[in-house]
């Protein structure tokens, strides 16, 4: 039985508090100097120790499987240029598969061309940095449906995506199987939500490689997947808290039950042919309580939804869709539930507005 790791890395610049009237580029919209604090403190505490450890393992057979925005990209060129230079160098040994997702880390909420066309320039930004030709796909929270892959597919010639694996959509199956779109050649791999809780929640308090790796080895079937930010390493869970220790004893640990292997969801699909065929008419996700309505159900989110979806086109045809593309991304919706976010994020809508 194969075990999928997937880290997802993201990390959102941070908005001005006071935009310009009008803008040039979305550039004018971020706070560079904050934006920079931030990276810094989470290259320092998270991306760098584990990229670190990452590299320190993979001669124990650790693989993991990672999606990076392209908006972490652009910051590690800027101030981190080291993280950039391990990534390319754990792809090139195949200790990471690196999985193609919206390079702006857009909102699921948006349509699904928006982010197939982001996944695209994702892909060729891994492409151009890395070498790579990712054929698995994510979205952010690993939001997914019918419709989704089939764009993703049709497209991009996806050969697998990752999904959550929510009760409410398998009923009496289990997601330690390979299944496949209904009508296109698309294998999906899904997260574990029980696994994947234990190390988002668990970690740093009652949870011990040992205890995951146990579990993980009494599943039937074909592959557990067990996905979380990579944030949750060094951020979420302080080093203090043994959140890098976890990782250090994962392959040790996995040693000892010899059905269970590290793999890639690349080799995954590679290994196994779905057992059935599975429709997802409504889109899923990892976000409470399995779909999208963390990023649409206050008024608060709604209204910046339908600006943004209101100025679509309109920045697309005066150059600015990268600010649009900005103002969009999944981590400012989601927060936009609070008034102090969705006040900074109303604000720089109206900047983008106002010089359309």
């Amino acid at each position: 039985m194969d075990f999928v790791f997937y880290l997802e890395f993201h990390q959102p610049l941070e908005l001005k508090r006071e935009p310009p009237g009008r803008l040039g580029s979305w550039l004018e919209l971020v706070d560079w100097d904050a934006s920079r604090r931030r990276f810094e403190e989470a290259a320092g505490r998270c991306y760098a120790p584990l990229l670190k450890l990452l590299e320190e393992l993979a001669p124990q057979g650790l693989r993991v499987a990672v999606r990076v925005s392209g908006l972490l990209l652009e910051q590690a060129e800027r101030w981190g240029r080291g993280l950039v230079e391990s990534l390319e160098g754990l792809a090139s040994r195949g200790a990471v598969e690196l999985v193609a997702g919206p390079h702006f880390n857009a909102a699921p909420a948006l349509p699904i061309e928006e982010l197939v066309e982001q996944t695209r320039l994702n892909a060729a930004r891994l492409r151009e940095l890395f070498g790579v030709e990712a054929r698995v796909c994510a979205n952010p929270y690993l939001a997914y449906s019918d419709d989704i892959g089939s764009a993703l597919s049709d497209r991009l010639g996806a050969r697998a995506v990752l999904a959550e694996g929510v009760r409410h959509l398998l009923a009496w199956r289990a997601p330690y199987f390979v299944y496949k779109h209904p009508s296109r050649a698309l294998a999906l791999l899904l997260r574990d939500p029980n696994l994947s809780n234990e190390v988002a929640f668990g970690l740093g308090r009652w949870l011990t490689a040992s205890a995951l790796v146990e579990r993980a080895s009494r599943a039937e079937g074909h592959v557990v997947v067990v996905g979380v930010p990579a944030e949750t390493f060094g951020l979420a869970v302080p080093a203090s808290s043994g959140a890098f220790e976890f990782l250090r004893w994962l392959p040790r640990e996995l040693a000892k039950h010899p059905w269970v292997r590290f793999a890639t969801p690349s080799e995954v699909v590679e290994r196994y042919e779905p057992v059935d065929s599975l429709s997802v008419p409504a889109p899923v996700s990892w976000l409470e309580p399995g779909d999208l309505r963390p990023l649409t159900e206050s008024p608060l989110q709604q209204a910046i939804l339908s600006l943004l979806l209101e100025l679509r086109g309109r920045a697309a045809e005066a150059g600015l869709e990268d600010a649009w593309r900005l103002l969009a991304q999944a981590d400012y919706l989601l927060a936009a539930r609070s008034v102090a976010a969705a006040a900074r994020l109303l604000k720089a809508a109206c900047a983008l507005r106002s010089s359309l």
